[in-house]
């Protein structure tokens, strides 16, 4: 009698390899050929699940991009969001590296593209709702919400991108405190002006 198989499982496990292929080698580590071998599949279990490798692709794409926005939407406060999706830990060191790795397809895929697109937007809005209830924020114009979000988002994914590629360079400590002054600068609400002369906003 054949084995049963949990076929939602099955995907998972084939995704999960993916993932770790994309963390240790790049986008292009996680062929159907290495991840049936890793998986000690056949190439035809593989494909079964996955019409194309760009499906496959894809799939591991939103798997480490949702790993950040699962973690995000946990937190309470800005504060909490910013620290629970930088690369400090193991999880989210391997999330980074995984998410970079596509954004180089992003910018020859249109897809990929409107994707990244897709994943920033939300972020920035989580944080610019969070900001509303967050006393730090509270007080600011909506105005100025948005574009300290979008501040702040920027500031978190720029420090996670040095801290993915030098890593011994931006310890947890370094990455807070980058934030942190970020965030500090976004409690106080002043307009950048391209001029470089600062005015508190209304």
């Amino acid at each position: 009698m054949p084995a049963i198989v949990d076929h939602d499982q099955r995907r998972a496990e084939i995704v999960e390899i993916a993932v770790r292929l994309v963390d240790e080698g790049g986008a292009e580590a996680a062929t159907v050929r290495a991840i049936a071998k890793a998986g000690g599949f056949s190439t035809k279990v593989v494909s079964h699940y996955f019409t194309d490798k760009r499906a496959l692709m894809q799939m591991t794409y939103n798997y480490a991009a949702d790993v950040a926005v699962s973690a995000a939407k946990r937190a309470p406060d800005v504060r909490t969001l910013t620290r629970d999706i930088l690369p400090v830990d193991a999880t989210m060191r391997r999330t980074w590296r995984v998410y970079l790795a596509f954004w180089g397809v992003a910018i020859v895929d249109a897809e990929f593209a409107a994707e990244q697109r897709e994943r920033v937007r939300s972020s920035r809005e989580r944080i610019f709702r969070l900001m509303k209830d967050d006393p730090r924020f509270a007080h600011l114009s909506t105005e100025a919400r948005r574009r300290e979000a979008k501040a702040i988002l920027t500031c978190v994914m720029g420090v996670a991108l040095q801290a993915t590629f030098d890593p011994d360079a931006w310890p947890p400590a370094r990455q807070f405190e980058a934030v942190d002054h970020q965030l500090a600068l976004a409690e106080l609400g002043l307009e950048r002006e391209p001029s470089g002369r600062k005015s508190v906003s209304a």
